[in-house]
């Protein structure tokens, strides 16, 4: 948990960066008249990309929550070569929110034929307002990880499958986004912040989702 204070404007602003806990308590200090909550689910894991053709799914990022609000995890990234990227979490629960659905990550490809394949990478994973996104800019490699506490998606994997065939996994989802503002409110509140999707295991596995987030701007 990392802090912040502003001054100079009517009242007072500080914040409160949560970045882990499951189950965890969030204290409201005793002076503050509304809060402002933005948060995002984890991002999906990058699929995983197998020498030999296919891909292996990435998996789904976890849900970060604050008392009954939730935003969801991105989806992980596609189980079949030349498929869709993983999904961007949406749907979460409660109408009293503003709620922006994560993006998707790009979708795979097999890059087939004998010329030289340039330098192809995997699928990059979608990418929220908190950025994060990272890839593998080898050949043939792993996909790169989401950052922690973005919950951007995890890359997809890039593998070789001979001399000059490649075959690349689709990058994870990014998280639900969700803002919303509380006024009057109350002394405590529960709070899950859940780690990314973990990227497909393969020839060359695909990069994790970043971890989920929550920021409380409390205003006095």
């Amino acid at each position: 948990m990392t802090g912040l204070v502003l001054t100079g404007f009517p009242g007072t602003m500080t914040r409160q960066v949560l970045t882990s806990g499951t189950g965890a308590t969030y204290t409201t200090p005793a002076d503050v008249r509304q809060i402002r909550v933005l948060m995002i689910g984890a991002g999906g894991g990058g699929g995983g990309a197998n020498a030999n053709g296919g891909v292996v799914s990435g998996n789904t990022g976890g849900t970060t929550t604050f008392n009954s609000v939730t935003a969801i995890g991105g989806g992980g990234g596609s189980s079949t070569g030349g498929g869709a990227g993983g999904t961007g979490g949406t749907g979460g629960s409660t109408p009293t929110t503003v709620r922006y659905p994560g993006n998707g990550g790009q979708g795979s490809f097999l890059l087939l034929g004998t010329g030289a394949p340039g330098n192809p990478i995997g699928g990059q994973g979608g990418t929220g307002p908190f950025g994060g996104t990272a890839y593998s800019t080898s050949a043939s490699g792993a996909g790169g990880n989401g950052a922690a506490n973005t919950g951007a998606g995890g890359n997809g994997g890039l593998s070789a499958a001979g001399p000059t065939n490649f075959q690349a996994a689709s990058g994870g989802g990014s998280g639900e986004v969700v803002d919303m503002i509380i006024d009057n409110p109350a002394a405590t509140y529960t709070y899950t912040i859940t780690a990314g999707g973990t990227g497909g295991s393969s020839t060359q596995n695909g990069g994790n989702g970043g971890s989920g987030v929550i920021y409380v701007y409390e205003f006095r």
